[in-house]
């Protein structure tokens, strides 16, 4: 027999058998699924951090007071008593750095603000006029905190896309309207595009005064934290470097603060998600493995079945090798079959999640298609060669007397 007739021979076997065949192939378009899905799955978080990440603004450094080794996510700042940091440090390096496209210190607290048509407790951020620069949201009305407004502290505030629906009834234009922020007036000067939650921050549900009209509200002279953005990407570690050597500098040689990149936090999160994949992927991979002991149970049951036919074809004058070669063909053929379908499986759930939901893109990348495919290939081969190599081994006579 030659290669075509062996294939062939080895497709009709399977196909008269083709309930049994795909029960037996079950385990492998599971596990080549379940490597491509997995895959997938951690390809597409990253994408989705990357880009939840890039959405609030790039080249973003974040500066804590108080030295840390922790890499912080974006979530609200917490002060600390180790370190300080205070509008002469921002100072500094508002007038130092040649780096930085914008920087601004941060308050933040929560409180109570209030119209004469509603009441919310929600969350006060006292910035300069730079910091919707650095985090990327827009002014849907009026305008943002201007620079005279920050160093003078004036009472203004502009406040989110949901605090002005909660505060003001529909209809009504906040702008230039008073409302109480922990019982202080402050004149309402813009609204916030809506954005959404992004990264566990909300700017929709914030309220935004001076910095200084801020530390007047929470009583303190410290800021909370610093935000900075870089002025490109070529320049951002030295960036990094200035902002460090400019505060050592302003704290007589002390690195009582901390520096945090966005870089530094997308590598944390990408170094998780990478062990979370390779884990999901080992345990992928034993589905595999089942599947192809499952193939090998079949083939030896298959084996059994047509020890006749093996007696047969011997006594036609068919070699050992062509009897072998014959069941590791019929091996291989379930554990491709089993690849391929496997691989549309993966592919019908990912296209469909992702026109369902396009925001997260778990579209399978090539790269893992063509190592699944000939993992599958493998998978035959290894668990396909026993079965084979006991039927090779069966004796004609044997073989002949059997029923």
């Amino acid at each position: 027999m030659n290669l075509k007739e062996i294939f062939l021979t080895a497709f009709v076997s399977i196909f008269e058998n083709r309930v049994r065949s795909f029960l037996t192939m079950l385990g492998m378009i599971i596990g080549v699924a379940a490597v491509i899905l997995l895959v997938s799955i951690g390809n597409g978080a990253k994408k989705y951090i990357t880009s939840e990440f890039e959405s609030i603004g790039s080249n973003l450094i974040i500066i804590q007071p108080g030295k840390t080794d922790a890499k912080s996510s974006f979530g609200p700042p917490i002060s600390s008593s180790k370190g300080k940091l205070t509008l002469g440090d921002l100072s500094a390096l508002e007038r130092n750095t040649f780096n930085i496209n914008a920087i601004s210190g941060i308050m933040f607290g929560v409180g109570t603000v209030k119209s004469p048509d509603g009441t919310s407790n929600i969350t006060i951020l006292g910035t300069n006029n730079q910091f919707h620069t650095i985090f990327n949201f827009t002014i849907e009305l009026g305008n943002y905190i201007t620079a005279e407004d920050d160093n003078t502290g004036r009472r203004v505030v502009v406040i989110g896309h949901n605090v002005a629906q909660n505060l003001f009834v529909a209809g009504v234009n906040p702008l230039g309207k008073l409302i109480k922020v922990n019982n202080s007036e402050h004149r309402v000067i813009g609204v916030i595009q809506q954005t959404g939650e992004k990264l566990g921050m909300n700017i929709d549900e914030f309220v935004i005064v001076p910095t200084k009209s801020a530390m007047r509200l929470f009583n303190t002279s410290n800021l909370f934290g610093i935000r900075a953005q870089a002025r490109s990407k070529d320049v951002f570690e030295e960036a990094v470097s200035e902002l460090s050597q400019i505060l050592k500098v302003k704290h007589n040689g002390e690195e009582d603060f901390t520096i945090i990149t966005q870089k530094s936090m997308l590598d944390s999160m990408n170094t998780i998600l990478n062990m979370l994949t390779y884990a999901l992927g080992g345990i992928a991979f034993i589905s595999m493995v089942v599947g192809g002991i499952g193939i090998m149970n079949i083939m030896l049951v298959s084996v059994t079945e047509r020890t006749r036919e093996i007696g047969i074809r011997r006594a036609v004058g068919a070699r050992r090798k062509d009897i072998l070669v014959q069941f590791l063909v019929e091996a291989i053929e379930l554990s491709v079959t089993g690849g391929v379908l496997g691989i549309i499986f993966s592919l019908l759930i990912t296209f469909t999640f992702y026109a369902i939901y396009p925001k997260f893109d778990m579209r399978p990348p090539v790269w893992i298609l063509i190592p699944a495919f000939l993992l599958s290939v493998l998978t035959g081969v290894i668990f396909g060669v026993w079965p084979a190599r006991k039927a090779s081994k069966i004796q004609t006579i044997d073989a002949l007397r059997y029923e």
